[in-house]
C-alpha cells in the first residue's frame, strides 16, 4: 500500500546487510533470540548515535540452500523510553484516559523529532514512524511507505521482547546510552 508523506521524510540512516558487520560507531546494545537456534528470529537493538535501529535477523533453510536476513527498523533513541509507556497508554480502557473503544492506532507522537505511533494488529502491536520510509537507503522516490515494526503477543509476553524494551527504557532515561 503506498501512502502519501504526512511529516517531512528525515534522511535514511546507512543500511545495515548483515547484524555482524556494524558501520563504525554503531554499537549493540541488546539482543533478544526468538529460540534456541541460528535459525531462530533474533532481534539486536543497535544504538547509532540518537538513532536506533532495530535488526530482526534470521536464517531461512530454502531447497536451493540457505537465506541470510537481515531487516532494519530506524527510530529515534529515545523510542527506548516511549514505546512501553506509549504501549502501557495504547492498552488503557477510555474509563481511564486511554483510546476510544475500537481505535486500531494512537494518535501521532513527536519522539525526538521522529512522528510515532502504536498501533494494533491481529496478533499484537506495531510501531510507525512516518517520518523514515520503510526501505530506508534504497526506497524509491516516488513511493513512500512508512517504517512498521510488528511485535506480536508472543514476541513481546512470552519471549520476553517488552520486558527488555523496558529495561532499556529505563536505562535510557538514566543517561546509560549517553555519548
Amino acid at each position: 500500500m503506498m501512502f502519501t508523506p504526512k511529516y517531512p521524510l528525515l534522511k535514511p540512516l546507512e543500511k545495515i546487510t548483515r547484524h555482524d558487520q556494524l558501520p563504525d560507531g554503531a554499537v549493540v546494545i541488546a539482543e533478544l533470540r526468538e529460540g534456541p537456534t541460528d535459525y531462530d528470529p533474533c532481534y539486536l537493538f543497535v544504538k547509532r548515535g540518537n538513532q536506533l535501529s532495530i535488526l530482526l535477523t534470521y536464517i531461512m533453510r530454502l531447497k536451493t540452500g540457505e537465506l541470510y536476513t537481515c531487516d532494519q527498523y530506524d527510530f529515534p533513541l529515545k523510542a527506548l523510553s516511549w514505546f512501553p509507556r506509549a504501549l502501557e497508554d495504547f492498552r488503557k480502557p477510555p474509563a481511564e484516559g486511554g483510546l476510544h473503544a475500537g481505535a486500531l492506532i494512537s494518535k501521532d507522537q513527536d519522539v525526538d523529532g521522529e512522528m510515532l505511533a502504536v498501533g494494533s494488529t491481529t496478533q499484537g502491536y506495531n510501531i510507525t514512524n512516518w517520518s523514515r520510509d520503510a526501505d530506508g537507503v534504497d526506497a524509491d522516490p516516488d513511493y513512500y511507505d512508512p517504517t512498521e515494526f510488528d511485535l506480536d503477543y508472543d514476541l513481546l509476553y512470552d519471549h520476553g521482547l517488552l520486558e527488555l524494551w523496558t529495561s532499556l527504557g529505563e536505562q535510557y532515561e538514566q543517561g546509560v546510552f549517553d555519548d
